[in-house]
């Protein structure tokens, strides 16, 4: 029995290295040389995808090739693919906007997974503000949810993107099984160990194989939940006048800047007159006392002036006749 188990042992880890060695790409060389740790770490921070501009009329509905998602299509309807996008929108009102956003995202069925809301600076006279939100959608809802965001305002640009993980995936699930298999061999192994030294041995594996099998069941939740749930980035910028997003022609340019210039001149007249006015008291009350000071001033010189005409008078009255 003593000989037994150490050959069982030499035959378990023997079968672990050859189902291993038919990974042949070099990405995945990398994964599966380190510990089950490793692999997990390494997948979980994976680069993203790598985002394509999205032509702009699809901002505007998504255009007619966009009826059929990447998730309907027959190429990649038996892959792992997870899906991701992010858009820039602006807004003339921003809290309606975010409000009607909160409740679009429950009716597709996601939720805001991380939200940041600021203020973006004054312009003529009124606060702006912006928003970041990373949501999560259902990743057969996505288009029908991109296309609803950009009802409610204006996108001046949006990314869409996929991510291929099934060979990661389907590695990580034979790997999954060949740990399953080597955890039953080696209860088997255990169950009829005798010694005290053949005992520690199995468990010492054992208690390697199991953290591994946590592991690389950790790795396919995660996969799951990102192939099931797409994330989608969104940055909301309230502002006075919306981006024009479609090519524009010389005409339509300079009578949008003209009009835009006039726009500036009457914000900054009403600025000027609103913040005059309401300032009233405190100029009243400066001029008033710019006044008091000038009119001593004044008084001050006079009197001076008169004392040195004194002295002079005085001056050339003392002075004896020849």
């Amino acid at each position: 029995m003593k000989r037994i188990i150490p050959i069982a042992l030499a035959l378990l880890l023997l079968c672990a290295v050859f189902g291993c060695s038919g990974k042949a790409a070099a990405r995945e060389d990398a994964y599966y040389s380190n510990s089950a740790g490793q692999y997990y770490a390494d997948a979980a921070y994976e680069p993203e995808y790598e985002p394509e501009p999205a032509p702009m009329e699809a901002a505007y509905g998504f255009g007619e090739e966009s009826k059929t998602s990447a998730s309907q299509s027959p190429a990649l309807s038996n892959r792992k693919i997870i899906r991701n996008a992010d858009l820039t929108v602006e807004t003339l009102q921003f809290d309606a906007f975010l409000n009607q956003l909160a409740a679009f995202v429950g009716s597709f069925g996601g939720y805001v997974e991380s939200s940041s809301i600021g203020e973006r600076g004054y312009r003529n006279g009124q606060q702006l503000h912006y928003a970041y939100y990373t949501i999560r959608v259902p990743a057969e809802q996505l288009d029908a949810f991109l296309n609803t965001v950009s009802d409610l305002g204006n996108v001046i640009s949006l990314n869409t993107g996929l991510r291929d993980v099934t060979t990661n995936y389907v590695d990580s699930e034979k790997h999954l099984e060949s740990l399953r298999i080597e955890q039953q061999a080696l209860l088997d192994i255990l169950a009829k160990a005798e010694t005290v030294e053949d005992i520690i041995t199995v468990q010492d594996r054992l208690t390697y194989v199991r953290y591994e099998i946590e592991s690389y069941e950790a790795i396919l939740r995660t996969y799951d939940d990102q192939i099931a749930l797409s994330s989608v980035s969104i940055t909301v910028n309230e502002v006075e006048r919306e981006t024009p997003v479609e090519k524009e022609t010389f005409g339509q340019e300079v009578s949008r800047r003209f009009n835009e210039s006039l726009s500036d001149i009457g914000d900054s007249c009403k600025n000027f007159a609103a913040g005059f006015l309401g300032n009233s008291p405190i100029i009243f009350v400066t001029i008033l006392i710019l006044g008091a000071i000038v009119l001593v001033v004044v008084l001050i010189i006079r009197g001076v002036k008169k004392r040195y005409a004194k002295k002079q008078a005085k001056a050339q009255n003392n002075v004896p006749k020849e």
